[in-house]
């Protein structure tokens, strides 16, 4: 079958032709791919040549983000039938160490996870993929529209809910005690920034409107731009970075509760950290990768402004089963609230054959899908 990815011996995406998958275990379903998307992880992964393929292979299959049909299911399989559709989470545990053992491998403490796409497991930018069925997530088929966007909207939501619990420990900024982080009303008085506009950041501004919280988003771009005037059409305000610096911006603002950060570029990212408001919390979502030029900041008066203000940085990455659960409602929620925006969104759509025009780079792009099987 067809599949796009990396070699280990040569830069690049390629295409190549794979071994179609069986199922080994009564556990185990063969999911039949519909779309997968791609994003800045596999943007980096080929920028980079980061290619950790399968055990004894020398190609990785791209491609983290899916949805297909379910064509076979093992003697085993309970909850699944032939023809239901299915998101694939993406991590595998290492089965060692005990949040693994709770179906939670985003917390993995030994880190010999393996991930779809990422590290020693085929992604989904190919025909087929097998999987337990306690890694498949069902979705309707009204959702397919938009099921692409489960995988990154799980991670949103992972995110935004360790935010809950860390801020529990503090009252509201304001003066209304129903606003207090702990009750139904928290939301009301709260203000957020999120660093970049790319699909995660998109993701990230809709959780946020969804809740009706002020929302003020940093890009670098022309404010005519897609993803600009999406963000905006949800209630968000834009902030250009080419024309204000991190101090600015915080004067102009005001007090921040939260801050989402989704561009991947550490000066960005640790620009930010002096600037943050009391009692508030940072959740740090990209992973740079190797850079150019080293970074140089005072960490004496970085430090000082974390500890005397209270200030809480967390680092967040991938979600379990039921992190995607949670976000088939979330990305239904969104797409309903604001007038197919998530269908909308998906600016651009290709064949495994298009591989090459799929991986381009441009303002004029949010979220690109590939389309690989029908109904």
């Amino acid at each position: 079958m067809r599949a796009v990815g990396l070699y280990k011996s040569k830069p690049g995406v390629a295409i190549a032709d794979i071994a179609k998958p069986t199922i080994a275990r009564k556990t185990e379903v063969l999911v039949r791919i519909l779309s997968s998307a791609i994003d800045g992880s596999d943007f980096s992964l080929i920028k980079n040549h980061l290619v950790e393929p399968p055990q004894d292979e020398q190609f990785m299959t791209l491609g983290h983000e899916s949805v297909g049909v379910v064509e076979a299911i093992g003697a085993d399989v309970k909850n699944l039938n032939v023809g239901d559709f299915v998101v694939p989470t993406v991590r595998r545990g290492c089965g060692l160490c005990p949040a693994c053992q709770a179906n939670m491998s985003d917390y993995c403490y030994t880190g010999l996870y393996k991930e779809h796409g990422l590290h020693f497991l085929h992604g989904f930018l190919t025909e087929y993929t097998v999987a337990q069925e306690k890694y498949l997530v069902r979705v309707e088929k009204g959702d397919l529209p938009i099921a692409v966007w489960v995988e990154p909207a799980s991670i949103v939501v992972k995110a935004f809910d360790q935010m809950l619990r860390i801020q529990q420990r503090v009252p509201s900024a304001c003066s209304h005690l129903e606003h207090d982080w702990d009750q139904s009303d928290w939301p009301g008085c709260k203000r957020a920034l999120v660093l970049g506009a790319g699909p995660l950041g998109f993701l990230a501004v809709a959780w946020l409107r969804s809740y009706g919280i002020e929302t003020y988003v940093l890009e670098v771009v022309h404010r005519d731009a897609l993803k600009i005037q999406m963000v905006k059409e949800m209630g968000a305000r834009y902030v250009d970075g080419r024309n204000f610096g991190p101090k600015k911006i915080m004067e102009g603002i005001g007090h921040v509760d939260v801050i989402f950060e989704a561009t991947g570029a550490s000066d960005v990212a640790l620009s930010f950290i002096e600037m943050m408001s009391r009692n508030s919390v940072y959740l740090l979502m990209g992973v740079p990768r190797a850079a150019e030029n080293n970074i140089c900041f005072d960490a004496n008066s970085m430090l000082r402004h974390i500890v005397r203000q209270n200030q809480v940085i967390l680092g967040s990455v991938n979600s379990n089963a039921e992190h995607f659960r949670r976000a088939v409602e979330f990305v239904r929620t969104v797409n309903a609230k604001f007038s197919g925006i998530l269908e909308r969104a998906i600016t651009h759509r290709f064949t495994l054959d298009q591989y090459e025009q799929a991986f381009e780079r441009g303002d004029d792009r949010l979220k690109v899908v590939f389309d690989i099987g029908t109904i």
